[in-house]
């Protein structure tokens, strides 16, 4: 069952962000181009987002060796307190 909601909301995620950057990407490009005269600013463009997009998996955790039953429950640290599981 934890799964079914994670995949839903990397799914909405995932939406969302193709409607807004399908509608600016082109904007972007014809007023990039437009103002500079060359397809190297697009390019460049094209190069930026593709790195968001690599420092945004990077920092995704792995989830391999993880019990996902008990992702999101509260778990007692060293000192008997509750701590958050992430």
């Amino acid at each position: 069952m934890p799964g079914r909601p994670r995949y839903s909301g990397v799914s909405i995620g995932y939406q969302l962000s193709s409607i807004a950057a399908g509608a600016v990407t082109p904007l972007m490009a014809v007023a990039l181009l437009k103002h500079y005269h060359s397809g190297t600013p697009i390019a460049w463009y094209v190069a930026i987002c593709g790195a968001v997009s690599l420092v945004a998996v990077l920092s995704y955790r792995e989830t391999k060796d993880r019990d996902l039953a008990s992702v999101g429950e509260p778990a007692v640290d060293r000192d008997n307190s509750l701590a958050r599981t992430s």
